[in-house]
Parts: C-alpha cells; structure tokens; sequence
C-alpha cells in the first residue's frame, strides 16, 4: 500500500468520516437487499428471506464492525473514541477532573517557572558568540585572605602577549561619570574597558559599532557607547545620535555606537560589575604600564576554536609561574591565577539555590501527582461496576487498560496546558519580585526547551498515572461487582492499600519540603539578628561624583567637602552628616589592600584588609561605636599627621593582646602595589559587615578623605524623623554649592542592609509557598481517602450508634485511622527530610541542618493538618443518624 494510499485513508477517516460510514452504510444495505432477493428466489418469504439473509452475515453491525477494525487507521480510530469516551467521562465527573486538573497545574506550573530560571541561568548558553569559549581570569592570593582578586594592567599584557592558546583578553572596571547637556545633568553608571572587550566578549553594536584598537590609543579623542536604555531615554531612540559629541565629565565626547535592547554584561557578581551599565568608555590611557600590584581589572578571555578550557587554564598557570620568577615584586608568594569558565562563574553563588528550589518543586510536582493517582484510584474503585459490565458485554482487559492509559495522558495534558498559564503568570510574579542580586532572573523564558520538558514531564505523569488505577480493573469480580454491593466492609477505615500507600508517601515529601522550607526561614530570621556594626534606620543616603576638569586640585576637592557637610549638618532635622567612598552592601568595585605592622616585612603574603575613606562625622552618622581611640577631625588633612582608624579584627590580629593606639601600619591607599605608606592608628571602630551579612570578610581599615582623596563619595545622614523629608533640602543644597552637580542613588540605608539579605529573602517566600501548597495537598489527599472510607463504612457506622456507640467513640476510631497514616508519613519523611536538608548546608546561617525547631514545627503542623483532615471527614460519619443511615441501606 503506498504511502499516499495511507494518507489518504487517514484524511477520510479524521474529516469526511460521516460520508466514509454513509458509504459503509450504502454497500452493506445494497449487499443485505441483494441476498434478500435471492433467498426469496429459493422459495421464501420476504420477512424470512431478509431474517435468513441477516443471519448469514452475522448481524449489520458486526460486519460494519469487522470492516471498521480492517480500515487504514483503525488504531487511530478507537484512540480518537477513547480520547471521546475520557473526555465524556470527565465532562461527567466535573468535581474530579477540576480537582485533577487545578492540582496538576499546580505541579506542572511551579516547575516549569523555576526549570525556566534554572534553564537561562544554569544550562542555556550566555547571549555571547561562541560563549562556551569564554573565560573569567581572578588572581588567586588565598595565603593574604583574597582567594578572588583582579588583575593588573601589565598582568594583562603579559596574558595578550604570552598566551598562544587564547585569541584574546579584555577588561573592564566599573565606575561613574557625568553626562551633561541635553537635558539634566546626570551621573551614569559606566564601564571602563579595554578596546577589545567587546569582541573578546563577542557582542556587537545595534547601532554604530563598538570600539576598535584606534579608540584605546593616547592621542584618540574621548568616545562613548550608549546602552540602549540610555539612547532611549535620554535621545529617544534618535539613530543620528551615533556620531554626535556629547559632553560627558564636561569634556566633548563622540558617540560611537549603541548596544542592542537585550544586551547585559552576565559577569561573576563579585567582579562588582552591574550588569545594567549605562554607557561604556574606553580606558583613558595605557593601562599596561601601571603598578603590577595595581589590580583593578576584571580580565575575560576567549579561548581560541578547539582549545579546552582545562587547556586554557594550564597555559595561564604556566604564565603565572613564569612571570612569578620574572618579577620581584611578587616575593615568595608568586603569582596564582584561577582560570574559569565565564558561565559557571557567574552562577557559582547562585548555583545551589536554584538547584534547592528545583528540588523543592520537583517533590511538589510529586505530591500532586501522588494527590491525583489516588483520585484516579479512588475513582475507579467507585467505579467497579460499570468496568464489570464493560467486561460482561465483551471488552477486554487490553482494551479497558488503552482507556486508563488515554484517560491519564487527558488529564496530563489538560494539567499542562493549564500548568502554562500557571508557569507564565509565576514567572512574571518571579522577575518582579526579584531581589537586585538576582536580576539575571530578567532573561527567564518560557522558550521551546522548556515546553520540550514541560511536555516530556506531563507525558511521563501521564504514563503513570494511568497505571494507578489498573488494580481496580484487573481485580474486577464480574459477578461479585453486577450483584449488589455489600454493606460494607467492617475492616479497617482503609480498605484500599493503594491508596494508603500514596497518602503516606504524600505525607513524607511533605515532611521534606516543610523541613526545608523552617531551615530557610530560620536562617532569614538569624540575618534579620545580626548585628552589622551600624544602625541603618532614620538614615538617608547620597553620591556625588565631582568633575576632575573644575575639581581637579586636592585643595580645592576638600573646600568643597567641608561646605557641603556644613550645609548638610546644618538641614532641619539632621542630627549628624558624613561621607564615605563605599557605602555598606554597595554594587561598587571593593577597595582593599595589604598592609603591614613592621618594616621590610614580607609583601607578597602581607595579609589583605578592605579600605574605606570616610570624613569626620561619618561613624555617628551611621551609628559605629568607637572601642578606643578616637574619630576623625577636620585637622585630619593634608597639612596633618597621616592617621587611620583600624577595626577590632585588625587590632587583635596585628597586635594581640595590646593597645592599637599609636601603633604604626604600612599600608597601601592609592594602591601602588605596595604598602609603603606608613599611617598612625588613631582609633578602633567596631567590625562593620559592610559586603556581607553572613561572614565577616576581611579586617578594615579607615583613611581620612582629607587626606586620601576618593571620587565619587557617598554621604549619609542621620535624621530625627522621616529619612525622606531631607531629601528635597538636601538637594538645594548641593544645588547652591554647584548647581552642576548631579545628585544619584538617593536612597535609605536601610534599603542596602535589606538588599543584603534580599536572597534569602526571596528564596524563603518560595520555599514557604512550595511547603505550604504541598502541606495542603497532602492534607487534601488524606481527608479523600479518610472520606471515601467513611462512605462504604456508613452502614457500619450507623449500626455501632444504633447500639449505643457515642459518636465521639467513632470520630475518634476513625481520626486514630488518619493518624496512623499520618504518622507513617511522617516516620518515613523524616530521614529524608534530614538528608536532604544536608544539600542546604551552604545556605543556612545561625542554623544547622539538623535545627530541632524546624523539624519540631514541620512535624507539628503536619500533624495538626492530619487531625484536622481526619476529624472533618469524621463528621461525616456521625452526621446522619442512624435510622436514616439503615433506611439508606
């Protein structure tokens, strides 16, 4: 039979079936009518003839039967009758295929938003050329504390000029700059890179171009590539833009180009490289020949075609030994670089999270597949008569085991599609609540891998879950189940082991998840304890960025420094002012350096601390508590004595058991590669957790801004009242000072010590929802089955009251049938529950694994909702009275 012959059989069978059975209808007709004849021609009657006649053909719709199973498409043909037969069946029982259906969705729709995030953040390629080429170099210096520090500019050049296996580096540093003219002054958050950062990184200009080697020489005059959210907002989208001089740090730069709408730098997010930049410039000068220990850069490179990333990395430690004998300057220590693939890197923190969340909705979608197996079971229990007589009248058990196997995959897909507008609608929900540290949620798709999973996965529920009722159909007694039913068994309130099999396998992935989700809640409840060495409430914060072309002596930068905290001290309502150069839980650039407690100490493994500027003022503007010592002074400048203030970690490290007063620290402020500068410790603060509130990172140290100079700087202010309320006034302020000057970042401190903690956050409102869903999912699952037993125990019931029984006695014999249940689950979910909470280890804080409360709360309310199933569907049992319940029966 050709392949069009097929075809075409198929076509008459799908969409011109009424004119196929006409035809069918037509010939057996013509053919009956004939034989009729015939049969009177031998001597009949024509009522005997046409009864002979059929007779001999065994019945009109057996042949039309037995014509139907020979047709092309026969297998499709009953498919299609069962699929009608599901669906009608389904239209019927309303009540259970919503049920099914909503807690299918449910399932479906919770794991395809998070395989989404999962999807674009841990297994799709990044938005780059070739991006499995590309590679992120740190510097390693664990032995000073820095297991993750940038590169030099000449440690740049040696990788360009040395490596053979590469065909390129590029760098970029993040920082600000001021865009004037057309319009309000503004101060942009910018990159400063490399010429060939961009097709190191292999990413291309939507309008104009990116920069070329004749942008990154000394002579090339200043140019500028615009993201496209800037372009449109600034320019409005004009495409003349591109080749127009735009003042920006008040000195006439040439746009070269803009860069495409969905374009993101997907960095390692402790290379402090937001990946919202708004505008790019290259590197003024030639970064090659600063300090080797000048190490400011964020270094990617791209491997060349065929070359492995293990290869790679082999060469660039090669390299690192090499120029680690080369060069003094790196002492006994030497040079260690940690090679990495650029996409692994850049999810490395929040790899472990979204795989637990993964987790979490996989054991959701278990528990709901688990809730609806035991409705399917519990629906064909119910519906034992009917499949007898299905036998009875000749179907067989291949047959009756096609039409579970058809009714699941139709729940399946109905649960999918609807798990869609599930999937989508959380999946807006997720990238609007997404905490800033997570931003990359913004690339979530529901794209055609993630429908090729979601359909894989309804498939395979589908395939199991029309197995969950076969029991019922293969231990169907035809004439046990055509009699009439019993009076009910009088054994145990669970009759069906099946189905008590699922509820307590429900009740244990509960266990799972609701562990999981009290030791994440703990360990947001533990930050929320922790004290971060400043009070960030009734504080408002500020940047300003001065413009080295009109600020451009030190002399001149403080003048301004001290007016400006003149002015802000003196706005209503503020009760103290200062400045620093890095705000605590800011997305800037760290500043650190080594530093030393003797001369002609070892420098390559002196120990690393973080370094800060700050002006007088600034420790009671965010609440710091001075151990000994002193804060800083006006007098603190230039014309003065070189002073820090160090914090505690710092004073018992370098000088155990003594005063820090006095001391001498060789430090290194202008980060030279060398701490030659040799500072008076003033004062000793209190440890600040300033880059995390989980692990205190490195000792600190504190420079007066009079005397080491930083720009941009922040500036905070304690209030006596509403934070909000000075930020008008301040802004007249700064405005009467220099009106020129654009005012950025206005925000709370608070908003920076909650976006500490905004991941954990974020992860515990989900982990609380899957614990919750799966909490009431279970607890659906048990008051069905306890419900169902009830209906066949009624006659029972009813006797046991009609001969004195309270009813207290039988809700209580019933809800001790629900606890048993219960109470396996949760004797099996336990272990489990431990086990996996040791895969959270790296997410908890302040709690163990094994938090006692968190068990004691996740086995506590289970129990409660166990109780409460099995006593609602107790009333039952003791709702109707006895005579009616015997009348019934």
């Amino acid at each position: 039979m050709t392949l069009l012959s097929r075809i075409s059989g198929w076509w008459r069978l799908l969409f011109d079936r009424r004119r196929l059975e006409g035809e069918l209808d037509d010939e057996l007709g013509a053919y009956l009518e004939d034989l009729t004849a015939r049969k009177i021609q031998a001597g009949l009657d024509p009522e005997a003839a046409r009864r002979a006649a059929s007779m001999e053909m065994d019945g009109i719709e057996a042949v039309k039967e037995d014509v139907r199973s020979a047709r092309i498409g026969r297998g499709l043909e009953t498919t299609i009758q069962d699929v009608r037969y599901a669906g009608r069946g389904l239209w019927r029982s309303r009540g259970f295929a919503a049920a099914a259906v909503l807690t299918l969705a449910l399932g479906i729709g919770a794991n395809t938003a998070i395989f989404s995030v999962v999807n674009a953040m841990l297994i799709a390629p990044l938005p780059y050329r070739d991006a499995s080429r590309l590679v992120f170099v740190w510097s390693d210096m664990s032995d000073a504390g820095y297991p993750r520090a940038p590169l030099s500019g000449p440690e740049l050049g040696d990788l360009r000029t040395r490596s053979t296996r590469f065909a390129g580096f590029g760098a970029i540093w993040s920082n600000t700059a001021a865009l004037t003219g057309d319009g309000d002054p503004e101060q942009l958050r910018i990159g400063l890179v490399t010429a060939d950062f961009f097709s190191v990184l292999g990413a291309d200009a939507e309008q104009g171009r990116t920069f070329t080697p004749d942008d990154d020489a000394d002579s090339a005059p200043p140019r500028i590539l615009l993201s496209w959210p800037l372009w449109q907002r600034r320019y409005a989208g004009d495409p003349t833009v591109v080749g127009r001089t735009i003042l920006v740090n008040n000195q006439p730069t040439t746009v070269v180009g803009v860069m495409p709408a969905d374009f993101r730098l997907l960095l390692p997010p402790d290379a402090s490289v937001p990946d919202d930049l708004q505008a790019w410039l290259p590197f003024p000068r030639d970064i090659t020949s600063a300090p080797r220990g000048q190490q400011f850069l964020r270094v990617v490179g791209r491997l060349r075609a065929g070359v492995s990333i293990e290869d790679g990395r082999q060469e660039i430690d090669t390299i690192a030994s090499t120029i680690s004998r080369e060069f003094t300057e790196y002492g006994s220590a030497g040079r260690v670089y940690d090679t990495v693939a650029l996409q692994a890197d850049g999810v490395r923190e929040i790899r472990p999270v979204l795989l637990a969340l993964l987790g979490g909705v996989a054991i959701l979608l278990l528990i709901a597949c688990v809730n609806v197996a035991s409705l399917l079971v519990a629906r064909a229990a119910s519906r034992r008569k009917e499949i007898a007589l299905r036998m009875a009248l000749g179907a067989g058990r291949g047959r009756l085991l096609r039409q579970c196997l058809v009714e699941g995959l139709l729940l399946s897909a109905l649960g999918a599609a609807a798990g869609l507008l599930v999937a989508r609608v959380g999946l807006m929900v997720l990238v609007a609540a997404r905490p800033e540290g997570l931003s990359r949620l913004a690339a979530a798709r529901i794209d055609t891998t993630v429908l090729a999973v979601t359909g894989a996965a309804a498939l395979l529920w589908g395939l199991l879950l029309s197995l969950a009722p076969l029991a019922e159909v293969f231990r169907a007694n035809l004439v046990a189940a055509l009699q009439r039913e019993g009076r009910g068994s009088m054994g145990g309130v669970v009759h069906h082991r099946t189905r008590t099999v699922l509820v307590v396998v429900q009740m244990a992935l509960g266990v799972v998840l609701l562990v999981g989700a009290g030791l994440v809640v703990r360990t947001f409840l533990e930050l929320q304890r922790v004290d971060p060495g400043f009070r960030p409430e009734g504080v408002v914060t500020f940047r300003l960025a001065l413009p080295p072309t009109r600020y451009a002596q030190p002399a001149a930068i403080n003048a301004f420094s001290r007016a400006l905290q003149r002015e802000l001290s003196a706005l209503p309502g503020v009760v103290a002012a200062g400045g620093v150069s890095h705000i605590p839980y800011d997305h800037l650039p760290n500043w650190g350096g080594p530093y030393l407690t003797r001369p002609g100490a070892e420098e390559s493994t002196a120990p690393q601390a973080d370094y800060r500027a700050i002006t007088p003022g600034f420790f009671d503007a965010v609440g710091a508590r001075l151990v000994e010592g002193r804060a800083f002074v006006e007098s603190d400048d230039l014309e003065g004595p070189p002073v820090v203030i160090v914090d505690e970690r710092l004073a018992r490290r370098a000088w155990p058991g003594e005063s820090a007063l006095g001391k001498r620290l060789g430090v290194d402020p202008r980060s030279e590669g060398h701490p030659t500068t040799w500072v008076t410790v003033a004062g000793v603060v209190r440890h600040l957790r300033h880059r995390s509130l989980m692990a205190e990172v490195r000792e600190q140290v504190y420079f007066p801004q009079r005397q080491i100079l930083r720009n941009p700087m922040a500036y905070v202010l304690r209030t006596a009242g509403d934070p909000a309320s000075v930020i008008t006034p301040l802004r007249r302020a700064i405005g009467k000072l220099d009106p020129q000057l654009p005012v950025y970042d206005v925000r709370p401190l608070s908003d920076y010590r909650d976006s500490a903690a905004a991941a954990q956050r974020f992860t515990m409102i989900l982990a609380g929802t899957f614990a919750a869903v799966a909490l009431i999912l279970a607890c659906v699952g048990l008051y069905g089955v306890i419900a169902y037993a009830v209906a066949r125990r009624r006659h029972e019931f009813g006797i046991r009251l009609a001969l004195g029984a309270r009813p207290g006695q039988v809700e209580g014999l019933v809800v001790r049938e629900g606890m048993r249940m219960a109470a396996a689950g949760l004797a099996l979910g336990l272990p489990a529950a431990g086990a996996s909470a040791r895969l959270l280890q790296s997410q908890l804080f302040g709690v163990t694994p094994r938090d006692p409360l968190s068990y004691t709360i996740a086995v506590s309310l289970l129990a409660a909702a166990a109780v409460a199933a099995s006593w609602i569907a107790a009333r039952k049992a003791t709702s109707a009275s006895p005579l009616e319940v015997l009348r019934a029966e």
